[in-house]
């Protein structure tokens, strides 16, 4: 039995947590044990069978401990999931005694709005960049721009480094047109209403004031337009606030965390991410698996344009975003691009496969 820990998931459940999730639930169990730890209330995770709760790594001793502790266990790999390099739990899981490091890229920067956390952790990013080669046995990005960030070009260039695709279960994503018409009917949407749709935490790289400045000019276009925010976090309030200012709130359903999204991806017209960066959001990746329309934000690496119904915008400008919403709401698309998700490398099976020969490989490395 392959034993590796995983770390960290968090509350939010944003796509780092999704993608740890994904593995946990997908691995073969009968060759890897897994254990995830993470910082919050363990009872947030409750429907899982192999969660820890640890303290941060700034409280140093106790971090140790832990580390320590699940060596004991004989849990021989640890593969951290980042944002950037935070260079302290990966040092005290090698001190600790782990045999392999695994590190793994899943974004592009920093997501925090404080000038002064900002500052600090763009300040331990760079210094962890440096220490990267000589702690950690392999490097993982889930998307070339997101590689570049984390790692150095003599990471990058190593027999270390993998780019492993954030992936999707291509069985679960069938277009339906019953369930549009269902979704609609429980969430008492009009039959003929303009639906956008969002699905990500609320934090401030998600940029949702611009969604929502953005849909009340299109409201002004197309009354009979919804918007559905998919997700939850620290910037909820601050947004349902906004919503409420903008004199919207009838035409925005705020649905909180969805533990399965895609039924009420089946009821979008349109999709929009004009996220300030990312590293993959998998949601390009699931709603082209459902034929949806999606908008990103240019500043979003393009690697996520597998089939035509991705198209960049600038974020400076909502009413492009507006213009193009209703170009493509009138789309009425009955293709299947699955067959293209996986030929690009995005089926959640192979991917699996991918992630169970790195174990194997670094398992008593």
């Amino acid at each position: 039995m392959i034993k590796v820990v995983e770390l960290p998931i968090d509350k939010d459940m944003g796509g780092l947590t999704s993608y740890v999730l994904q593995l946990y639930r997908y691995i073969d169990k009968k060759e890897f044990d897994l254990m995830l730890l993470t910082y919050d209330d363990i009872a947030c995770f409750d429907d899982l069978n192999k969660v820890m709760k640890v303290d941060r790594p700034y409280q140093i001793l106790s971090f140790y401990k832990s580390m320590r502790r699940l060596v004991k266990l004989n849990y021989d790999i640890i593969h951290f999931h980042q944002s950037y390099v935070n260079i302290v739990p990966i040092l005290l899981a090698k001190l600790a005694g782990f045999n392999s490091i695994i590190l793994h890229a899943h974004s592009s920067s920093i997501d925090d709005t404080r000038s002064l956390i900002r500052y600090l952790k763009t300040i331990l990013h760079k210094i962890g960049k440096l220490f990267i080669p000589f702690i950690v046995d392999a490097y993982i990005g889930c998307s070339q721009k997101a590689s570049r960030w984390m790692f150095s070009d003599k990471c990058i260039n190593s027999d270390s480094y993998y780019l492993f695709n954030n992936s999707i279960d291509l069985d679960k994503y069938n277009k339906d047109h019953n369930k549009y018409i269902e979704m609609r009917q429980k969430l008492n949407l009009p039959k003929d209403a303009l639906v956008v749709g969002h699905i990500g935490r609320f934090t401030p790289v998600k940029n949702h004031s611009f969604i929502i400045s953005m849909f009340r000019k299109l409201l002004e276009m197309n009354p009979n337009s919804y918007l559905l925010l998919l997700g939850d976090g620290i910037e909820r309030k601050k947004i349902e606030l906004l919503v409420n200012a903008q004199g919207i709130e009838s035409n925005v359903i705020f649905m909180g965390y969805v533990s399965n999204p895609v039924e009420i991806m089946q009821t979008m017209d349109v999709i929009v991410l004009p996220s300030l960066f990312e590293g993959m959001p998998l949601v390009a990746i699931e709603s082209q698996a459902l034929g949806i329309p999606i908008l990103l934000s240019d500043t979003i690496t393009n690697e996520v344009a597998i089939t035509v119904l991705c198209n960049f915008l600038s974020i400076d400008d909502e009413l492009i975003w507006v213009n193009k919403i209703l170009a493509k709401s009138h789309i009425n698309n009955t293709c299947d691009y699955k067959n293209q998700i996986k030929a690009a490398g995005y089926d959640l099976k192979e991917a699996i496969k991918s992630v169970e020969q790195l174990y194997r490989r670094y398992y008593g490395f």
